[in-house]
Protein backbone atom coordinates (compact mmCIF):
# COMPACT_ATOMS: atom_id res chain seq x y z
CA UNK A 1 0.00 0.00 0.00
CA UNK A 2 1.21 3.23 -1.26
CA UNK A 3 2.63 5.83 1.84
CA UNK A 4 0.47 8.90 2.50
CA UNK A 5 2.87 12.05 3.31
CA UNK A 6 1.41 15.44 3.76
CA UNK A 7 4.27 18.04 3.42
CA UNK A 8 3.47 21.43 3.37
CA UNK A 9 6.62 23.67 2.74
CA UNK A 10 10.02 23.37 1.08
CA UNK A 11 11.70 23.40 4.71
CA UNK A 12 9.36 19.81 5.24
CA UNK A 13 10.29 18.41 1.68
CA UNK A 14 14.01 18.88 2.45
CA UNK A 15 13.40 17.13 6.12
CA UNK A 16 11.88 14.28 3.71
CA UNK A 17 14.42 14.09 1.26
CA UNK A 18 17.10 13.79 3.98
CA UNK A 19 15.83 10.73 5.78
CA UNK A 20 14.86 9.12 1.89
CA UNK A 21 18.65 10.23 1.02
CA UNK A 22 20.04 8.89 4.04
CA UNK A 23 18.22 5.40 4.30
CA UNK A 24 18.59 2.20 1.94
CA UNK A 25 15.38 2.76 -0.17
CA UNK A 26 13.64 0.76 -3.38
CA UNK A 27 10.82 1.45 -5.14
CA UNK A 28 7.18 0.09 -4.27
CA UNK A 29 5.46 0.51 -7.98
CA UNK A 30 6.26 0.90 -11.35
CA UNK A 31 8.32 4.26 -10.49
CA UNK A 32 11.92 3.85 -9.91
CA UNK A 33 14.32 6.91 -7.94
CA UNK A 34 15.48 8.27 -10.72
CA UNK A 35 12.09 8.80 -12.49
CA UNK A 36 10.91 10.46 -8.86
CA UNK A 37 13.55 12.37 -8.13
CA UNK A 38 14.04 13.83 -12.16
CA UNK A 39 10.21 14.47 -12.49
CA UNK A 40 10.03 16.32 -9.27
CA UNK A 41 12.86 18.32 -10.40
CA UNK A 42 11.67 19.32 -13.67
CA UNK A 43 8.00 20.21 -11.93
CA UNK A 44 10.02 22.89 -9.47
CA UNK A 45 12.14 23.70 -12.71
CA UNK A 46 9.11 24.38 -14.67
CA UNK A 47 7.63 27.14 -12.53
CA UNK A 48 10.59 29.37 -12.62
CA UNK A 49 11.45 28.72 -16.43
CA UNK A 50 7.63 28.94 -17.76
CA UNK A 51 7.74 32.64 -16.42
CA UNK A 52 6.79 35.05 -19.40
CA UNK A 53 5.78 31.94 -21.76
CA UNK A 54 2.30 32.79 -23.64
CA UNK A 55 -0.24 31.11 -21.75
CA UNK A 56 -2.05 28.11 -22.97
CA UNK A 57 -4.54 28.00 -20.53
CA UNK A 58 -7.87 29.49 -21.95
CA UNK A 59 -10.31 31.68 -19.77
CA UNK A 60 -12.61 28.29 -18.59
CA UNK A 61 -9.53 26.46 -17.78
CA UNK A 62 -8.42 29.28 -15.90
CA UNK A 63 -11.74 29.31 -13.66
CA UNK A 64 -11.57 25.34 -13.33
CA UNK A 65 -7.90 25.24 -12.06
CA UNK A 66 -8.44 28.08 -9.29
CA UNK A 67 -11.36 25.18 -8.00
CA UNK A 68 -8.95 22.24 -8.78
CA UNK A 69 -6.02 24.49 -6.47
CA UNK A 70 -8.50 24.81 -4.00
CA UNK A 71 -9.43 21.72 -3.31
CA UNK A 72 -5.92 20.12 -3.73
CA UNK A 73 -5.33 22.62 -0.49
CA UNK A 74 -8.27 21.29 1.17
CA UNK A 75 -7.40 17.97 0.80
CA UNK A 76 -3.05 18.23 1.10
CA UNK A 77 -2.62 15.33 -1.19
CA UNK A 78 -2.95 14.40 -4.49
CA UNK A 79 -5.22 11.00 -4.21
CA UNK A 80 -4.86 9.47 -7.65
CA UNK A 81 -1.81 9.94 -9.91
CA UNK A 82 -3.80 10.56 -13.15
CA UNK A 83 -4.75 14.15 -11.51
CA UNK A 84 -1.01 15.01 -11.85
CA UNK A 85 -0.25 16.69 -14.93
CA UNK A 86 2.75 14.51 -17.11
CA UNK A 87 2.76 11.73 -14.69
CA UNK A 88 5.13 9.01 -15.95
CA UNK A 89 3.17 5.63 -17.60
CA UNK A 90 6.18 3.91 -18.17
CA UNK A 91 9.43 3.19 -16.60
CA UNK A 92 12.86 4.35 -17.17
CA UNK A 93 15.90 3.90 -15.40
CA UNK A 94 18.69 6.58 -14.94
CA UNK A 95 21.44 7.98 -12.84
CA UNK A 96 19.75 8.03 -9.09
CA UNK A 97 22.25 10.16 -7.72
CA UNK A 98 22.47 12.86 -10.85
CA UNK A 99 18.79 13.04 -10.17
CA UNK A 100 19.25 13.38 -6.37
CA UNK A 101 20.94 16.50 -7.05
CA UNK A 102 19.34 17.95 -9.67
CA UNK A 103 16.53 18.03 -7.01
CA UNK A 104 18.22 19.46 -4.40
CA UNK A 105 19.33 22.25 -6.82
CA UNK A 106 15.80 23.19 -8.25
CA UNK A 107 14.87 23.37 -4.55
CA UNK A 108 17.94 25.56 -3.94
CA UNK A 109 16.61 27.69 -7.19
CA UNK A 110 12.89 27.89 -5.92
CA UNK A 111 13.97 29.69 -2.79
CA UNK A 112 16.56 32.42 -4.46
CA UNK A 113 13.77 33.02 -7.21
CA UNK A 114 11.29 36.01 -6.07
CA UNK A 115 9.82 35.96 -9.67
CA UNK A 116 8.36 35.83 -11.95
CA UNK A 117 6.83 32.34 -11.73
CA UNK A 118 5.04 30.79 -14.81
CA UNK A 119 1.39 29.17 -14.92
CA UNK A 120 0.56 25.39 -13.73
CA UNK A 121 -0.66 23.45 -16.56
CA UNK A 122 -3.35 22.75 -14.34
CA UNK A 123 -4.36 25.14 -11.90
CA UNK A 124 -3.15 28.50 -14.12
CA UNK A 125 -1.66 31.32 -12.49
CA UNK A 126 0.15 30.68 -9.43
CA UNK A 127 2.18 32.77 -6.89
CA UNK A 128 5.75 31.82 -4.92
CA UNK A 129 3.61 30.96 -1.91
CA UNK A 130 1.07 28.96 -4.15
CA UNK A 131 3.34 27.31 -6.33
CA UNK A 132 5.69 26.02 -3.19
CA UNK A 133 2.49 24.12 -1.52
CA UNK A 134 1.51 22.48 -5.01
CA UNK A 135 5.58 20.87 -5.49
CA UNK A 136 5.12 20.20 -1.67
CA UNK A 137 1.93 17.91 -1.97
CA UNK A 138 3.33 16.78 -5.08
CA UNK A 139 6.63 15.45 -3.36
CA UNK A 140 4.44 14.15 -0.36
CA UNK A 141 2.77 11.93 -3.25
CA UNK A 142 5.84 10.84 -5.06
CA UNK A 143 7.67 10.43 -2.00
CA UNK A 144 5.44 8.02 -0.99
CA UNK A 145 6.57 5.47 -3.95
CA UNK A 146 9.52 4.66 -2.01
CA UNK A 147 10.40 1.96 0.53
CA UNK A 148 12.89 3.04 2.84
CA UNK A 149 14.89 0.88 5.70
CA UNK A 150 15.82 1.85 8.67
CA UNK A 151 13.25 4.77 8.06
CA UNK A 152 11.27 4.71 11.51
CA UNK A 153 14.55 4.56 13.45
CA UNK A 154 15.59 8.06 11.58
CA UNK A 155 12.10 8.93 12.30
CA UNK A 156 12.40 8.40 16.09
CA UNK A 157 15.07 10.10 16.49
CA UNK A 158 13.93 13.39 14.46
CA UNK A 159 10.85 13.10 16.27
CA UNK A 160 12.68 12.59 19.76
CA UNK A 161 14.48 15.84 19.21
CA UNK A 162 11.79 17.71 18.23
CA UNK A 163 10.24 16.70 21.59
CA UNK A 164 13.15 17.76 23.52
CA UNK A 165 13.53 21.37 21.47
CA UNK A 166 9.58 21.84 22.30
CA UNK A 167 10.22 20.61 26.70
CA UNK A 168 13.30 23.08 26.63
CA UNK A 169 11.16 25.83 25.15
CA UNK A 170 8.35 25.03 27.58
CA UNK A 171 10.35 25.47 29.95
CA UNK A 172 12.17 28.71 29.27
CA UNK A 173 8.78 30.30 28.88
CA UNK A 174 7.53 29.08 32.69
CA UNK A 175 10.75 30.57 33.79
CA UNK A 176 10.63 33.80 32.19
CA UNK A 177 7.01 33.98 33.31
CA UNK A 178 7.30 33.46 36.52
CA UNK A 179 10.23 35.80 36.72
CA UNK A 180 7.80 38.61 35.05
CA UNK A 181 5.32 37.64 37.82
CA UNK A 182 8.09 38.17 40.96
CA UNK A 183 8.72 41.59 39.60
CA UNK A 184 5.36 42.61 38.78
CA UNK A 185 4.58 41.56 42.59
CA UNK A 186 7.43 42.84 44.12
CA UNK A 187 6.57 46.00 42.37
CA UNK A 188 3.08 45.91 43.41
CA UNK A 189 3.81 45.01 47.09
CA UNK A 190 5.15 48.21 48.72
CA UNK A 191 2.29 50.63 47.78
CA UNK A 192 -0.08 47.84 49.09
CA UNK A 193 1.92 47.81 52.38
CA UNK A 194 2.19 51.82 52.44
CA UNK A 195 -2.19 51.56 52.37
CA UNK A 196 -2.78 49.04 54.84
CA UNK A 197 -0.55 51.07 57.47
CA UNK A 198 -2.36 53.77 56.63
CA UNK A 199 -5.99 52.35 56.95
CA UNK A 200 -5.28 51.36 60.00
CA UNK A 201 -3.72 54.18 61.42
CA UNK A 202 -7.36 55.80 60.22
CA UNK A 203 -9.22 53.45 62.07
CA UNK A 204 -7.57 53.70 65.27
CA UNK A 205 -7.70 57.82 65.45
CA UNK A 206 -11.75 57.33 64.68
CA UNK A 207 -12.25 54.80 67.47
CA UNK A 208 -10.17 57.46 70.02
CA UNK A 209 -12.65 59.98 68.73
CA UNK A 210 -15.79 57.71 69.56
CA UNK A 211 -14.39 57.26 72.94
CA UNK A 212 -14.08 61.04 73.65
CA UNK A 213 -17.52 61.78 72.06
CA UNK A 214 -18.91 59.32 74.83
CA UNK A 215 -17.00 60.50 77.64
CA UNK A 216 -18.13 63.78 77.03
CA UNK A 217 -22.04 62.60 76.88
CA UNK A 218 -21.17 60.76 80.34
CA UNK A 219 -19.91 64.57 82.02
CA UNK A 220 -22.84 66.13 80.33
CA UNK A 221 -25.54 63.78 82.49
Amino acid sequence: MKNTIKLRNLDEVEKELNIITACKKSQKYDLTIYQIFDFLATSIETSIQSAGLKSAVGVWNKFVGKYKYAKLISSGTYTKANQIFGFPNKTETGDDKSSEIRLKTAITAFRLHSGPFGEHPIYGELDKKQWEREISILCGFLFGYLELEGDERLRFNKEKEAKKEKFEQIKQEQRENSYKKSAQQGREGAPNKNQNNNRRWKNKKKNNFKGNKNQGGSSAK
